[in-house]
């Protein structure tokens, strides 16, 4: 099957007037992330509530980790963007609600499912509309700064980045009309420079992991608990805030992914790896000698 035939759309719009403009839009310009924010509604509980609302507010499209929902025509203007904000004006020359699709990711569920169905979808709307990924889709919390910090309220702590997120859209973009792989595979396929085997978790460890997570490098894992066991780990930054790389690693594992690289998480990565789960990185560590073994051959 054909990546562009990966998901079927489905359609049930709404027909409330304080959410459905049914006003034309005259060209489609880009595209506006957004997350829902609402950790027990689904695409189809998002249809019925904008469908009974009493105030101006919508999206073109709800994503959850079972279906790609449209509740407003594609032609069609949504209330999804401030008015009031001047971003994009500056950037696409015109209001969001008036040249902009609205797509919303759902917090319930499968994370993974739901966000392969988003990245997708983004894919689609940039084939439908000529839109080039890279420069025509755009965050709200980039048009909304002041109100607004969405979809990376939701992408990142899950692991994904703004720029992870572009990347996968254009991954699909550009590959649109092959057959679907395991894009999984295909992220973990990045070139990553071999590491010495040496048990020892120094900066080229914690780069490599960061490729491999597809997570900002810079050789530092910021923002963990300071105790005895991150100390032993040489390049740790006592920041403030949770690290990506370490969300995203937990998220891996099946740890709480909160970017702390505490306890919990070092047991829970030692029996990832079926190294002894003693919650202690020792110098050599058996559990950073496998990690790199794994790093060098491109899959945990």
């Amino acid at each position: 099957m054909a990546i562009k035939n990966k998901y079927a759309i489905e359609q049930n719009y709404i027909d409330n007037h304080y959410a459905r403009s049914k006003e034309p839009i005259k060209k489609v310009l880009f595209l506006v992330g957004h997350e829902t924010a609402n950790n027990s509604a689904d695409a189809d509980d998002h249809q019925r509530y904008f469908d009974g609302i009493d105030y101006y507010a919508s999206a073109h499209t709800f994503i959850d980790d079972g279906k790609i929902l449209e509740i407003i025509p594609l032609d069609e203007k949504a209330w999804h963007v401030n008015y009031g904000k001047p971003m994009d004006n500056q950037l696409y020359g015109d209001d969001a609600n008036d040249a902009a699709i609205g797509v919303e990711l759902c917090r319930t569920g499968d994370f993974k499912k739901a966000y392969d169905k988003y990245v997708w979808y983004f894919a689609y709307l940039c084939h439908k509309f000529g839109l080039n990924p890279q420069t025509d889709i755009v965050a709200h919390s980039k048009l909304d700064p002041e109100r607004r910090s969405d979809p990376q309220s939701w992408l990142e702590p899950n692991g994904i980045s703004w720029s992870h997120f572009i990347r996968d859209v254009q991954y699909y973009f550009d590959n649109w009309s092959l057959k679907t792989v395991d894009r999984d595979e295909q992220v973990k396929s990045v070139q990553i420079e071999k590491l010495e085997v040496d048990g020892y978790w120094g900066a080229k460890t914690t780069t490599a992991l960061q490729q491999y997570l597809d997570t900002p490098v810079d050789g530092i894992i910021s923002g963990q608990i300071k105790t005895d066991i991150t100390k032993q780990i040489g390049n740790v930054d006592y920041g403030t805030g949770g690290s990506l790389v370490v969300k995203a690693l937990q998220r891996l594992i099946g740890a709480e992914q909160d970017g702390y690289f505490g306890p919990k998480s070092l047991r829970k990565l030692q029996a990832y790896l079926g190294t002894p789960a003693d919650g202690v990185i020792s110098r050599p560590s058996l559990m950073v000698k496998e990690l790199q073994r794994r790093l060098n051959k491109g899959k945990l």
